[in-house]
């Protein structure tokens, strides 16, 4: 930690992607607009649209200005793909000489103290990247039966994984942190002067914040995690269900797995050879479903998910996560 860290006055992007998704946006944008504002700094709010029209153009022009008086920008970005968008709100922050970038996603709303502690952790670390928890918002609409038994998996996977990664990170220490796009904070300098940005090429797969990630510490740079700045990510009905669960695992797994290929094709084979065990697995989650559902029941989904991202991944087959979007 430097003294110049701690009382520079900072100017600070804060963005978020959107696409096709009105009201999470807006309720996104509402949360920005309760924040409490960090001292000795200049915040904007910023929506990069990645759509081929601007659907949500006048309601942020409607809001220019928050109740807290954080001015709210719009640019549309016509080139699908979420690192090209990443990339375009890279590129607006830098021409408003921000000096940190923060992302949320738009399907989130964030908590009064949220950028507050995002900038105290910055402040009292050394890191030029760092992440913060996710955690899972109550439901917004009502549920089945099915649904809410997949939530309350989901909201029991998020606690394990604060907790777990609370053990382990530090502001100058990711640990086992998931260091994601989802709650995230970087020095631009990381943009201006390593040249290091999201890759285009996974436009349509997702992974492009673990790669930049990886990029970001293969270069030498501290990387930490802020324990107490939270965001809230909020799940509607039609993520709820086995199969979405399952693809989104896939297709995780596929771009992960994809990544590990290229510094060691040797995994390719590996993974042929763990089918028989990872078989025994699913097959054990399935036998004990029935038992303990609020346990088993998304750990199926994402076993299976990840067997089967990593099994494509081996045969050539590349995720298209981001081709569709769920959500309101």
């Amino acid at each position: 930690m430097t003294d110049t860290r701690l009382d520079r006055h900072l100017r600070i992007t804060v963005a978020a992607l959107t696409r096709k998704r009105p009201q999470m946006v807006q309720a996104l944008i509402t949360s920005w607009g309760a924040m409490k504002l960090p001292e000795n700094c200049t915040a904007r709010c910023l929506i990069v649209e990645n759509d081929d029209t601007p659907r949500t153009r006048d309601l942020i022009e409607a809001t220019a200005v928050l109740p807290n008086g954080l001015e709210l920008d719009y640019v549309l970005e016509t080139e699908a793909g979420i690192s090209i968008a990443r990339n375009r709100a890279a590129k607006v922050s830098l021409s408003q000489e921000a000096d940190l970038l923060v992302f949320v996603d738009d399907d989130e709303t964030v908590a009064q103290d949220w950028l507050v502690k995002l900038i105290d952790g910055y402040r009292h670390s050394d890191a030029v990247l760092l992440g913060a928890p996710l955690r899972i918002a109550p439901p917004v609409e009502p549920l089945s039966s099915f649904q809410s038994l997949m939530y309350e998996n989901l909201r029991a996977f998020y606690q394990k994984r604060e907790d777990r990664t609370a053990e382990t990170a530090t502001l100058n220490t990711p640990g086992r942190a998931v260091i994601a796009t989802n709650n995230w904070i970087a020095e631009t300098r990381l943009f201006r002067n390593e040249n290091i940005w999201f890759d285009e090429n996974l436009r349509f797969s997702g992974g492009e914040d673990t790669q930049f990630l990886e990029e970001v510490k293969t270069r030498g740079f501290t990387v930490g995690w802020i324990n107490d700045a939270f965001a809230y990510e909020t799940v509607p009905a039609a993520r709820l269900s086995f199969l979405y669960q399952y693809r989104r695992t896939r297709d995780q797994a596929n771009t992960n797995f994809q990544r590990q290929l290229i510094e060691k094709p040797s995994r390719r084979y590996k993974m042929f050879l763990k089918i028989p065990a990872k078989s025994l697995q699913l097959l054990y989650l399935l036998l004990t479903l029935p038992v303990s559902p609020q346990r088993s029941l998304l750990q199926l989904a994402k076993r299976a998910g990840n067997l089967s991202g990593k099994l494509g991944a081996a045969i050539g087959n590349r995720s298209q996560h981001y081709t569709t979007t769920t959500g309101h």
